[in-house]
């Protein structure tokens, strides 16, 4: 029997817990629930919680939550009475903490069995994250500046675009200060002329120190040069610690970024050569054809994406950066290329779904690599996400790669996340934007809800790829607030955003019952479908299973592209697929003839639900029969 203390809490406790096995919870005079694989739903709560923990502050905020839920309570560490359990649960993050509740009573069970373990997992987490942070950190900043280091610099040059202004500065007799004075001075100088530039960039900017007494600023196309480097020369001589100065070499950059350096490092020692403490502006450059990868590569990495050979993949892009023959642009140009040709040739029947998959596989693998090569050096940050059911992620993280080479910071969530997790993500992260990938018309309704749910947030909303078509109209009935056909149109959407943001409409985007039926019913009424297919599956008995069930997959597309048309009120939409799917099943022995016969078997349960639906269907057909008889 329970005491008065909290009764209907613990009740409420047992009948939480959560069965991860077979066996129904059973309790002892506690509550506590002991089966083996049953534990307290609220635990799960808090351990997925760990995911999107980001320090001592959250960490303090999880355990909280979790204390509370197994019917505990928060005091403070300097209460001493039986109720208290000698656990301290503050993470450094404010005034010392600990759990309290009555010993002989759920609440002290639940939390004597699942808060130790859980407050470990809690501190290894801190600890991991830290020490990521510090290596991160390490490996990309300058330890005795606080800027980004050569490594981090260099990746940031690869993305110099054209007519961005490059400038090389170097201190003055820097050497004699180091020699006379000692290298406790001249590290005091690099440090507050590190300070001084650090504070001297706008957002847009991008400043690190090259080695020795060498940085590198970079100013966006437009950026005044000049005034630049003349408030920079008379901050200095206010602020310097020991009397030097600096001279500077300006190139704007063109196709090349590395040959802007050159330019720019040849125009510094014209500066020094003329007397220093100057800058010197270079020539313009003699233009040339923007760096690709070399076209010889791309056979060798299409053996490696179709045989599944990821460290092959990923070695050969990695190397072709390490030999500095190409930029981050370049290579997101040989993927996209060659996921291409693989389309191609599946659309031809030259290779199978297994080896398209491989391919993809292989892909995937060397955007992850890619993304730990690139730089940090990066403006703003955009959440990059598929729509709900699109479990096919690599449109994304290619958009992701694409958009960090034009030099918008990313991060992607996983393929077919729900939209309810996209937005809590969103709403604990820093990001500012979401860009939605959409390949399929089938996951239109799965960009309608992320619309909505990221709009109550007040955040702005890009879409873009495949599905939204060659214009602005279907991104604009979804609900979104801009559209881009391709990474290079986003980056600069993304990057006017971080000075006007949109104001995102708060009216959601509402999707009409008939329509949305439509898309439910898609699974449906393609199975009744190939029940009444006599030419479209001309010999069912005995059938090849796996074709059979990619034939009615075709058809299930073929409804929700008849609902996506619907959806954002353009037939195109649903005829362009049904161009596509012709051309798709002709090597495989699927004639026009037969699609026709899909489509009247499809009409009948599509009338049921929408006669607009039923009118583009027969256009379709009608398209389909005149291209039999040309």
């Amino acid at each position: 029997m329970l005491d008065g203390e909290g009764s209907a809490h613990t009740i409420a406790q047992m009948a939480d817990c959560a069965t991860l096995g077979t066996e129904r919870p059973a309790t002892g005079p506690t509550g506590v629930c002991e089966t083996r694989g049953v534990v307290p739903r609220a635990l799960l709560e808090a351990t997925r919680g760990l995911l999107w923990m980001e320090g001592p502050a959250e960490a303090r905020r999880l355990v909280a939550d979790l204390v509370h839920s197994l019917g505990g309570e928060l005091v403070s560490a300097e209460v001493f009475d039986e109720a208290r359990i000698p656990l301290e649960l503050s993470f450094n993050d404010g005034p010392p903490m600990v759990a309290s509740a009555r010993p002989g009573t759920a609440a002290r069970a639940l939390l004597d069995t699942y808060l130790p373990p859980f407050v470990r997992d809690v501190r290894r987490v801190l600890e991991l994250g830290g020490r990521v942070e510090r290596l991160a950190r390490s490996a990309s900043v300058d330890g005795l500046t606080g800027l980004p280091n050569r490594a981090t610099l260099d990746r940031s040059l690869a993305r110099t675009m054209p007519s961005e202004v490059v400038i090389v500065l170097d201190l003055d007799h820097f050497k004699a200060v180091n020699d006379g004075l000692g290298h406790a001075a001249g590290d005091e100088v690099l440090a507050a002329f590190g300070a001084l530039l650090a504070e001297s960039i706008r957002g847009s900017d991008t400043v690190g120190r090259y080695g020795g007494e060498e940085f590198v600023v970079v100013l966006p196309a437009g950026g005044d040069a000049d005034a630049f480097l003349s408030r920079l020369q008379t901050s200095w001589a206010d602020v310097r610690p020991h009397p030097v100065t600096f001279s500077a070499g300006v190139a704007l950059s063109s196709n090349d970024p590395a040959e802007a350096m050159k330019r720019a490092d040849a125009a510094l020692y014209e500066a020094k050569r003329s007397g220093r403490d100057r800058w010197v502006w270079a020539p313009p450059a003699v233009q040339t054809t923007p760096a690709r990868a070399p076209a010889d590569l791309m056979e060798p990495y299409l053996a490696s994406a179709l045989s599944g050979d990821r460290p092959g993949g990923v070695r050969l892009v990695l190397d072709l950066l390490d030999r500095h023959m190409s930029s981050d642009r370049s290579v997101v140009e040989l993927l996209a290329t060659a996921q291409q040709q693989i389309g191609e040739r599946w659309e031809r029947n030259e290779i199978t779904a297994v080896h398209e998959h491989l391919a993809t596989g292989v892909t995937t693998a060397v955007l992850d690599a890619l993304a730990g090569e690139s730089s940090e050096d990066v403006h703003g940050l955009t959440l990059v996400a598929c729509p709900e059911g699109d479990w096919h992620s690599l449109a994304a993280e290619m958009f992701a790669t694409s958009l960090r080479a034009e030099g918008i910071g990313t991060q992607v969530i996983g393929a077919s996340a729900p939209g309810e997790a996209v937005a809590e993500f969103l709403r604990r992260s820093t990001c500012d934007a979401l860009a939605v990938s959409c390949t399929l018309p089938a996951f239109f309704p799965g960009v309608v809800k992320l619309v909505n749910l990221v709009h109550s947030l007040g955040v702005p909303v890009i879409v873009g790829g495949r599905a939204l078509g060659a214009n602005a109209r279907r991104a604009h009935r979804l609900g979104a607030d801009a559209w881009a056909p391709s990474a290079v149109e986003a980056a600069v959407i993304l990057d006017g955003w971080r000075s006007a943001p949109p104001v995102p409409n708060p009216e959601p985007v509402l999707i009409d019952p008939a329509v949305r039926l439509l898309f439910d019913s898609a699974d449906r009424l393609a199975a009744d479908a190939m029940e009444v297919l006599p030419r479209w599956v001309p010999a069912r008995k005995g059938g090849d299973p796996v074709r059979m069930a990619r034939r009615q997959e075709y058809l299930a597309h073929t409804v929700s592209s008849l609902a996506a048309s619907a959806l954002v009120d353009d037939d195109s939409v649903f005829l362009d697929y049904l161009a596509w799917l012709a051309r798709v099943l002709a090597p495989r022995g699927v004639s026009v003839q037969a699609l026709v016969s899909a489509l009247d078997a499809l009409g009948p349960g599509v009338g049921q639900i929408s006669g607009d639906a039923v009118r583009l269907l027969a256009t379709g057909r009608a398209e389909l029969v005149a291209q039999v008889r040309d």
